[in-house]
């Protein structure tokens, strides 16, 4: 394997992470443009090395170049669980966590000379990546609930902080809405969102607990 080869194979696996990796990047992610990159030629020199030590001692003995592949599939699994983040009952840093572990496969494929394969892939994650848009607007155009709350009009506790506590449990919102009861003592807030079924109770409750809430229920 020649240094043009290795220079080639580096400069490629490092272009075609980082072209994922921007695109974490753009989304504010834990891990992006630089974690990409280094992983995707971590992987590819990796990769480089087995194959090398396979050509040169394989006379000596029984060698398997995969073993130090699947060595790295093990150790980004652990990298990429450091980019998942558990608030309350939602899990974030899933997608991150295997656009790191995608980036690891391109840059293996590219240190075994896979360049279609590992471009093709690239090009394909991209598009995965950037339907996450899509995806955000599909979600908000389903049915959505209604959580009607009734708050006083002198109460610290603000719309933010009850939208925290939805956010926390997965929730999506769609529209709020706000208005005056009449007397000037209450408001009505309205919650038009999208909540998995299972934490309407949790939700209801822990909302209920916020000083200044006098009624709480699901429409």
């Amino acid at each position: 394997m020649t240094t043009l080869i290795i220079l080639w194979r580096v400069l490629l696996s490092a272009f075609l992470g980082g072209l994922i990796g921007i695109e974490r990047e753009i989304h504010g992610c834990a891990a992006g443009l630089r974690t990409h990159i280094l992983v995707c030629m971590g992987a590819t020199l990796f990769m480089m090395t087995s194959v090398m030590v396979g050509m040169s001692y394989g006379h000596v003995g029984e060698t398997d170049p995969s073993r130090i592949a699947a060595g790295v599939v093990t150790g980004v699994g652990f990298l990429g669980a450091g980019a998942i983040i558990r608030a309350g009952a939602s899990i974030r840093g899933l997608t991150t966590a295997a656009s790191i572990w995608a980036v690891a496969a391109i840059g293996l494929a590219v240190g075994t000379g896979m360049y279609e394969a590992a471009a093709i892939t690239t090009i394909v994650g991209l598009t995965v990546l950037i339907l996450s848009r899509l995806e955000g607007r599909i979600r908000l155009k389903q049915p959505g609930k209604k959580l009607r709350i009734v708050l006083r009009a002198d109460s610290v506790t603000s719309t933010d902080d009850i939208k925290k506590i939805i956010e926390t449990y997965g929730g999506r919102m769609k529209r709020i809405t706000s208005e005056d009861d009449g007397s000037g003592k209450r408001r009505n807030v309205v919650f038009d969102l999208i909540l998995p079924r299972l934490y309407y109770g949790d939700v209801a409750g822990e909302v209920a607990s916020l000083s200044g809430i006098e009624d709480v229920r699901w429409k």
